[in-house]
């Protein structure tokens, strides 16, 4: 584990116990999703301690462009997310402008599809996440552009 990382967890725990704020994920553009070998994964961090729900922040990455992080591939693009533990009705959101996303989420296990057209590609995929109380959920998704 880097020196930075190390650091980086005790940091999101104190924010994360901030009541509703969200979570500096400035601090998070060095932890993950270098390449494409870290799309569709998961780590889980502490987080705040909450006994009920988690937090699941991700980024967005693309193999169509020498940018992994190309905003014309992972800007704005559709997602929800429904548990497959209880059902319900799934929370529908979109990434922001550098393609991260961020909900609080009861614990179980998450489906995140993903839905866009984007520089003529049809982009969408379909995952599986964990979400335990108390942890933040970091993902590193494939857009799925094709």
């Amino acid at each position: 584990m880097n020196t930075s990382r190390a650091l980086l967890v005790p940091i999101l725990a104190v924010l994360g116990s901030c009541g509703d704020s969200k979570i500096d994920t400035s601090l998070r553009t060095d932890a993950f999703c270098f390449g494409m070998g870290d799309a569709n994964t998961w780590v889980l961090e502490p987080l705040d301690g909450d006994p009920s729900s988690g937090q699941i922040w991700g980024r967005l990455a693309t193999d169509e462009s020498d940018d992994i992080r190309d905003p014309n591939l992972v800007a704005y693009v559709d997602y929800t997310l429904q548990s497959v533990d209880v059902g319900g009705s799934a929370q529908r959101g979109n990434s922001d402008d550098g393609g991260e996303f961020e909900e609080r989420v009861g614990a179980g296990t998450w489906r995140l599809r993903l839905s866009a057209i984007k520089g003529g590609f049809q982009c969408e995929n379909d995952l599986e996440v964990p979400v335990e109380a108390g942890k933040l959920t970091v993902l590193c998704v494939d857009v799925g552009c094709q």
